[in-house]
């Protein structure tokens, strides 16, 4: 299901500094020190300019970007995929030697086996071209942090 999403903008107060969420769940202005007091530590404000902590750690490039991104779907296609396994099991229980039933399982158990075959060539060829590379050019070309 999706939702839409409000953003609103806000023009600066009169301070010339931007409201920033407080810990009632409000907005309010900066503390004295000149960082949120939001309870979390992740924005710091000195005057109108805020930073923002990086959600993703110490990753700043686009190989590193990649690398975090392929570590959430790992995290996610894993279980998925031996859901998929469990389930395509059941088909074979459930068929009772019906041979229409006993192909449709085998097709679900031959295709997930492929998707995490693809997947993990996927992988595989990424991990190879990256060592080549850097092998290749005697420095660390990719470097992903």
């Amino acid at each position: 299901m999706l939702m839409p999403v409000i953003v609103a903008a806000q023009a600066p107060n009169t301070t010339g500094s931007f409201p920033v969420a407080n810990t009632t769940g409000g907005f309010g202005s900066p503390n004295t020190t000149g960082s949120v007091n939001n309870g979390t530590g992740a924005a710091n404000c000195n005057g109108v300019r805020c930073s923002v902590d990086n959600p993703l750690g110490n990753t700043t490039s686009l190989c590193g970007l990649l690398k975090k991104l392929f570590e959430a779907v790992v995290a996610i296609a894993i279980p998925v995929a031996v859901l998929f396994i469990i389930w395509s099991g059941f088909q074979f229980v459930l068929a009772q030697g019906n041979p229409k039933k006993l192909q449709t399982a085998r097709r679900n158990f031959y295709y997930t086996l492929m998707g995490i075959a693809i997947f993990l060539g996927a992988w595989l060829l990424a991990t190879i071209i990256a060592a080549t590379i850097n092998a290749v050019g005697g420095a660390n070309i990719i470097s992903c942090n």
